[in-house]
């Protein structure tokens, strides 16, 4: 089946939040922060991510693969001098502080130490490309959509000639990123106890078996991969 990489469509921002939880609920960075059922850690990614996808429409790119109507991956990049977001554009995560205070209530510094050593391990200068999310459904994982969604941002990269810019605390995910070209800045926990983060820098003509050719560089609407 030949897949579609689009642009993010309203009508399916109503999938994000459980798309994303399903996709997350292993990455140690959030099973470690917030501990337990996943049913109740859904609660905060589910914001959190809704949040991450709505700062990226305003301020970025939203890419997306959708089966039948299913949305099965996003990536969503933040464009050059994006980051860091404005105190007023931070509202856009009061629910997810709204759930992780109701859900996790004794793991509220824990949260707060992350996100402001996540902000301090970022780096402010070149302007750059941030990759804020890419994930895809679970069961649609091992499909090849992730690369895919990732040469549609990289595409965007290359054509602007801008660095590109994630972090990850998954191996897995780490060793794949370098895959397009990345390479690790900085290896460092994001809270007191917790697992390993990789800050990584992908230089604007950087080389990897992810990099998109010339014909790809335009980043169409809509792209048959």
């Amino acid at each position: 089946m030949t897949v579609i990489v689009q642009d993010f469509e309203p009508a399916l921002m109503n999938q994000v939040g459980p798309l994303c939880a399903r996709a997350f609920d292993d990455y140690p960075f959030l099973a470690e922060l917030f501990p337990g059922s996943s049913e109740k850690r859904a609660h905060v990614s589910s914001a959190f991510y809704i949040g991450c996808v709505k700062d990226s429409l305003a301020h970025g790119v939203v890419h997306v693969t959708v089966e039948d109507g299913r949305l099965t991956g996003l990536a969503s990049w933040l464009r050059p001098g994006a980051y860091p977001p404005s105190l007023r554009r931070q509202a856009v995560y009061l629910p997810t502080l709204w759930a992780g205070l109701r859900h996790f209530p004794s793991r509220a510094r824990r949260a707060l130490q992350a996100l402001a050593r996540l902000d301090r391990y970022h780096p402010p200068t070149p302007p750059h490309w941030y990759l804020d999310v890419i994930a895809v459904d679970p069961a649609y994982q091992g499909r090849g959509l992730g690369a895919r969604l990732m040469r549609a941002g990289l595409a965007l990269a290359e054509q602007t000639r801008a660095p590109c810019f994630l972090e990850t605390a998954k191996a897995s995910n780490r060793d794949w990123y370098q895959g397009f070209g990345f390479e690790i800045q900085r290896t460092e926990p994001c809270f007191d106890g917790g697992p390993p983060q990789w800050f990584m820098w992908r230089p604007a003509s950087s080389s990897g078996t992810g990099q998109p050719d010339a014909s790809e560089a335009s980043a169409p609407r809509l792209r048959s991969v």
